[in-house]
């Protein structure tokens, strides 16, 4: 068997997807693998509370091979599948959350080819995450060093981080941080260092991490220098009393 290396949905990160008009159409379609005898393991999850279908393509006759339905935060696994491209489907005009990564291995002969077949495997699994009135998605880019916002709470509102995607273009330290609207009573989440070009997630499914500061309160980062750096972040309002 030989390794073809990793694969991640979208390039890595987050990706965040908007239903097209026809919602016959694929809103978003990523290639996954070039043959048949190159076989996909990994994961792709539904980070939103809005239903979202997803198609596997695989090769020849078994285009559209499969299709399935992911609800609220399930995740999709599968297992030595040959696979061409995932089609993500989203109703018209609504933006999800998406996210899709695994691992890529080539069969070197039929013998190689029939074993791992009869070992392909495909499941689902919904975790029990809280589920609260609105989605929240956002993609920041910055080349600065700066200290700025990622996202701030209306006045009578609390966010929940589900997850949050850093990737860094260069070398790179960042603090993520919650305050409140004053941008006081900080409270640190990490600091990251990136010696070079790379990705970090924070996923704190399925409990979720709330500001300590409650409504009204601040989700803030700093950048250490120039270099790209990219924050995607999906999470959730919550109304007072949640």
């Amino acid at each position: 068997m030989k390794f073809i290396g990793m694969w991640n949905f979208g390039g890595g990160g987050t990706e965040i997807i908007t239903g097209v008009a026809n919602e016959q159409l694929p809103s978003h379609t990523e290639n996954i693998g070039y043959n048949e005898k190159v076989l996909f393991s990994g994961e792709f999850t539904n980070l939103s509370r809005t239903l979202v279908h997803i198609t596997l393509n695989g090769f020849g006759s078994a285009q559209n091979f499969h299709r399935h339905d992911l609800r609220a935060y399930e995740s999709f696994k599968v297992q030595n599948v040959p696979l061409s491209s995932v089609s993500i489907y989203v109703n018209a005009g609504e933006q999800i959350g998406f996210h899709g990564m695994g691992t890529l291995v080539e069969a070197e002969d039929e013998d190689e080819y029939a074993i791992c077949l009869a070992k392909s495997t495909m499941n689902e699994a919904l975790p029990n995450s809280p589920q609260f009135d609105t989605d929240d998605y956002a993609r920041v880019t910055v080349a600065a060093a700066q200290t700025a916002d990622l996202f701030a709470s209306g006045a009578d509102d609390d966010f929940a981080l589900y997850k949050l995607t850093i990737s860094a273009a260069a070398a790179q330290v960042v603090d993520v941080f919650w305050t409140d609207s004053a941008n006081a009573n900080v409270e640190f989440i990490g600091k990251i260092s990136f010696a070079d070009e790379g990705t970090w997630v924070y996923d704190f499914d399925p409990s979720m991490l709330r500001n300590p500061n409650r409504q009204g309160g601040k989700l803030r980062y700093t950048t250490a220098t120039a270099a790209s750096t990219t924050f995607d972040v999906i999470g959730h309002e919550v109304h007072a009393g949640q």
